[in-house]
């Protein structure tokens, strides 16, 4: 459990770099001004003489055996005792009769995101009146509306900083992972290219490559939602992948890995007994999985063990006329109704030379465009590599990149986007002696 004091004078020592160097004020005593109150015995004429002394006393508490009774406001006290007659009817009289008898009163101890809540309860008058600092119940002091506005800034600026910095070194940590998999992209697939765009800093996309006896295994996979509980996700799968890559070396069939991770997500999330759970824990249990393609490509780029959840997988073969499309199951894996006994069925692929094999997550295909305001669809992903098939997988990325981008326009990122890209080799012979050696 949070322990509120300890993360308030965390905060404290916290120095905001926007703020001029000033300590960030955490509780009512640090924006608290001593200054005199009157009593209930001063006169409205002596009160006007009082803030007659100093324009900046703008509010004046009234104290009674030290404790605060009211608060008297410069402007409305100055604006109904210049009418006509007030000063004959009120001059000689208590000031308690221009007195706010209910103004905000908090204790010194008070925190700062209270006493707002409070100046907020209170329907907008400490803007304008301020509120009385007490401590043990006597008077202390006043505070200001403006102070107390610019203190919650402060906090909140704090409070963003250091969450971004928590985030930016999350993204670290996430990126991290992805090393090994860029190399084994770069020294076993050859050309390649990968357009991943977390929509945060950090997301729920995320692939993960690795060379394995007979090939390279390779998958890419967007989990439930984005940002940090995305993250999370990806670093949950990408463990489990790598506990299955070292226990199978060879002859990986990537339809029994997406079962297996099913159930592993089921279990490890409290996902495989959502019907027992009663009403009352409902809102605690989590129903989260991923879309996943998975696949082992042979070190001869002639062919590939081809599973996928929900993720399709488009090729673009040598001299074909037309994109040809591999549609993935329409079961998500892990999710509280996604079956234990669920079947994601491994299919052979033939790709042959030159082949240009292309995944996008849905970040992709449901990015609204900014003309048309509709998703942008799988078809615009087609008629983009038919009308670019001579380039490059390395080219396809920035060139897609640049086609999405311009789609998107001024439209908010729905999602995270990636989208994975690789030619095979041009001659599929000159490959031989290579995989003959790793046999």
């Amino acid at each position: 459990m949070v322990n509120i004091e300890s993360l308030y004078d965390a905060l404290a020592a916290s120095v905001d770099a926007e703020s001029g160097g000033r300590r960030l004020a955490t509780r009512a005593e640090e924006l608290c001004k001593a200054q005199d109150p009157v009593s209930p015995e001063t006169t409205s004429e002596e009160l006007r003489l009082k803030f007659a002394e100093s324009d900046a006393i703008s509010t004046i508490a009234v104290v009674e055996n030290g404790l605060p009774v009211g608060l008297v406001n410069r402007n409305i006290f100055m604006e109904q005792y210049a009418r006509p007659y007030a000063r004959d009817l009120f001059g000689r009289k208590s000031c308690i009769a221009f007195m706010d008898k209910t103004p905000l009163v908090v204790d010194s101890h008070t925190p700062i995101e209270t006493l707002v809540r409070a100046a907020v309860d209170s329907g907008g008058k400490v803007l304008t009146d301020g509120y009385i600092v007490t401590k043990d119940g006597a008077y202390l002091g006043i505070g200001k509306g403006y102070d107390l506005m610019r203190a919650m800034s402060d906090i909140e600026a704090e409070k963003t900083r250091q969450l971004m910095a928590s985030i930016n070194y999350a993204s670290l940590i996430q990126r991290s992972h992805l090393v090994e998999s860029d190399d084994v992209l770069q020294n076993h697939v050859g050309d390649h290219g990968l357009m991943w765009m977390p929509r945060d800093v950090v997301g729920g996309d995320a692939y993960f490559f690795r060379k394995v006896t007979d090939g390279t295994f390779g998958c890419v996979f967007d989990c439930t939602g984005h940002g940090v509980p995305g993250a999370f996700m990806t670093l949950i799968v990408m463990s489990f992948l790598e506990q299955q890559i070292h226990s199978e070396h060879s002859g990986i069939q990537p339809g029994e890995i997406i079962g297996r991770l099913n159930t592993y997500l089921k279990k490890v999330l409290r996902q495989d007994d959502r019907g027992s759970s009663d009403a009352a824990n409902a809102d605690k249990i989590s129903n989260d999985g991923l879309d996943a393609a998975m696949f082992v490509l042979s070190d001869d780029h002639a062919t590939m063990r081809f599973a996928s959840a929900k993720l399709s997988m488009l090729l673009v073969r040598a001299g074909a006329p037309e994109v040809e499309v591999i549609e993935g199951e329409r079961i998500p894996v892990g999710y509280a109704d996604t079956p234990t006994s669920t079947v994601w069925p491994t299919q052979q692929v033939e790709l042959g030379r030159d082949c240009l094999v292309v995944i996008p997550t849905d970040g992709v295909v449901d990015q609204i465009g900014e003309t048309r305001r509709i998703a942008h669809g799988k078809k615009r992903i087609v008629q983009f590599l038919e009308q670019h098939t001579g380039l490059s997988a390395t080219q396809v990325i920035p060139a897609f990149e640049q086609a999405f981008t311009q789609w998107q326009g001024a439209q908010k990122r729905r999602d995270d986007v990636t989208l994975l890209a690789f030619r095979t080799r041009k001659s599929l012979q000159a490959a031989m002696p290579a995989i003959h050696r790793v046999a």
